[in-house]
């Protein structure tokens, strides 16, 4: 039996001492930001103070790091400032292991293995001017998490979520974290992979032995059952031979894929978002997908928008399928032409075709806006790590690779629809083929670099190497978009290391290494967590009462409810888990015939 780990409780405050820098930071503060940017304390510590007046290094006194000050500094006013001021590697403390402080899951394939194979890639690194090839760590494996027991919040009637309103008083409308199914469906078998997306009613988690369950939305037959049904309201065993490593859900569509590479499909199919080479309106059993011109390839990731799907394969090479309305195809065009007078068709794809160009900006400034963005030097030779879709958007991450220190950080690229400025450019302009994020290979990120991604409907999240998230776009109705990447500031602030994150239709989870979690949107059936008689909604970052003290190994955020993973490992993890509502067959006999008409 693993070691208990040590929890930190949100009511477990530190003690006080004395303020040193805006928003009522301490030197402990200062100097664990120094270490995260990899700079002096002193700097850290003039750049805070000079609350976005800016601070020359070779110019200013570091005498003014004593005196306090009592107003707050954005952090994206803290990056803009390094990168105007041209914060370079010299300064920089010499970085560490590249994985050592990454989440779990990502952790593990960052680590150089011996048996890992390396492909190279020529990149010119953003601080000294010079191409270096990038030795990619190869394969791709699917995403692994600790596996845990699957949690849901948000209403089990999923034929109303979007459609009507009514009181949320039944005992199927889950509006906390609630274990579902643990011993009467799962048999107390953990579960290792929760998939939904922030378009989906309906989802797929998959057991430790890879056998695959669906529930939720079944007009469409997007459960793969044989037939449709308004809604299936517990997790049902899916009847397809294979030992499943990764699943996808879409609006009304799904994804599984096996250990051995091969990927199944079923639902709705009108643009070809199944990728089954065919336009059939719906396909109600598993059907194979099919990978265009492509031989002995292995797919090991999905990820699905609303009508669209992406796949990932062992090489690190990505594969679209489906609508190409906004360019979420990721192939360079959207294909518009006219059907009829007042009708316009796209050139969608009907099976996977291998996406291979990425293109960048070469600056940001007013110029440099005007001009179309340009192809990467090593485009073809890019690998993906990682993938996440949003409803007409995707974001992506590079591969993980050798040297670091050498060829800089890993890249973020986005592509598809560009509404509230959810691919991270400060435009809102719809990008056709994969766009490199500037941001991401500033100066702050050369020791803190992007690991993993999450996109939700109209936003997206970044999670780095030392557990700080970046969030841009939009997941609520009211307020301002946010058009470049931002750090959710609260969290990192405070010293939260997050290990977990996912996005829905209008939420935002957070979960960190010591088990604290953190909900923000509107969440109108439960989604969010809140329980029965508090609020259903937060403008910003509020704690999961029922999920404190608990480590969540992931999240899952769909339309109107959410997925979790909470670690059961060692006797402290039993003993919290106790506190969690429950969920089984039983308590939900008498209205399973209601839910399913």
């Amino acid at each position: 039996m693993p070691p208990a780990r040590k929890r930190r409780s949100r009511t477990n405050n530190p003690s006080d001492s004395e303020i040193i820098a805006p928003g009522g930071g301490t030197q402990a503060d200062v100097d664990r930001l120094a270490k995260n940017l990899g700079m002096g304390s002193d700097a850290v510590a003039a750049i805070l103070n000079s609350e976005g007046s800016g601070v020359a290094s070779a110019r200013r006194s570091r005498s003014s790091t004593s005196a306090p000050a009592s107003s707050a500094v954005t952090s994206s006013a803290w990056a803009d400032f390094m990168m105007d001021e041209g914060f370079n590697s010299s300064s920089a403390a010499t970085p560490g292991d590249a994985s050592a402080d990454a989440p779990e899951g990502d952790s593990k394939r960052a680590k150089t293995d011996a048996t890992n194979d390396t492909r190279r890639s020529n990149v010119t690194n953003v601080r000294s001017g010079v191409t270096v090839p990038r030795e990619y760590i190869l394969p791709i494996v699917p995403r692994n998490v600790k596996a845990g027991v699957l949690a849901q919040t948000g209403s089990l009637d999923s034929k109303m979520i979007g459609r009507t309103k009514r009181t949320l008083k039944e005992p199927y409308d889950l509006q906390e974290p609630t274990l579902l199914g643990y011993e009467s469906i799962f048999g107390k078998q953990h579960v290792a992979v929760i998939a939904t997306s922030s378009s989906a009613c309906h989802s797929i988690v998959i057991t430790e032995n890879g056998h695959a369950y669906a529930w939720g939305r079944n007009e469409a037959g997007q459960c793969g059952f044989g037939s449709t049904t308004t809604c299936i309201p517990l997790p049902k065993k899916v009847e397809l031979s294979g030992k499943f490593v990764a699943a996808a859900v879409g609006k009304s569509h799904s994804i599984l894929v096996t250990n051995e590479g091969i990927c199944y499909a079923a639902g709705f199919n009108k643009y070809g978002q199944c990728g089954v080479n065919s336009s059939n309106e719906a396909i109600l059993t598993w059907r194979k997908c099919v990978l265009s011109n492509a031989t002995g390839v292995k797919i090991v990731q999905a990820a699905c928008g609303e009508n669209f799907s992406v796949l990932l394969d062992s090489e690190g090479f990505m594969y679209s399928a489906g609508l190409s309305e906004f360019g979420q195809l990721g192939n360079g065009e959207t294909g518009e032409y006219f059907i009829a007078a007042n009708k316009i068709g796209f050139a969608n794809a009907t099976k996977f075709e291998r996406r291979s160009v990425f293109v960048h900006k070469l600056g940001d400034s007013m110029e440099d806006a005007k001009k179309p963005p340009v192809p990467m030097p090593d485009s073809d030779n890019i690998r993906i790590g990682s993938i996440s879709c949003g409803k007409n958007h995707t974001i992506a991450v590079e591969a993980p690779f050798t040297n670091k220190d050498a060829a800089g950080c890993r890249r973020v690229f986005t592509w598809g629809c560009g509404g509230y400025g959810v691919l991270g450019h400060g435009e809102q302009v719809d990008q056709y083929t994969p766009r490199m994020v500037n941001v991401f290979t500033g100066p702050l990120f050369q020791n803190n670099s992007p690991v993993r991604v999450c996109a939700g409907t109209h936003c997206s999240l970044v999670l780095t190497e030392n557990g700080h998230v970046y969030y841009f776009g939009k997941h609520r109705s009211v307020g301002e978009a946010t058009m470049r990447p931002s750090l959710i500031d609260v969290l990192a602030n405070n010293a939260h290391v997050v290990s977990a994150l996912g996005a829905g239709g209008q939420t935002v989870f957070c979960s960190t290494v010591n088990g604290v979690t953190v909900s923000w949107g509107v969440g109108q059936t439960g989604e969010l967590g809140y329980g029965a008689d508090n609020p259903k909604s937060s403008a910003k970052p509020k704690f999961v009462e029922k999920l404190d003290k608990v480590l969540v190994t992931d999240v899952s955020c769909g339309y109107g409810h959410t997925l979790f993973l909470l670690r059961d490992e060692d006797d402290e993890d039993k003993k919290v888990l106790e506190n969690i509502a429950k969920m089984e067959v039983d308590d939900m006999e008498s209205y399973m015939n209601k839910l399913s008409k």
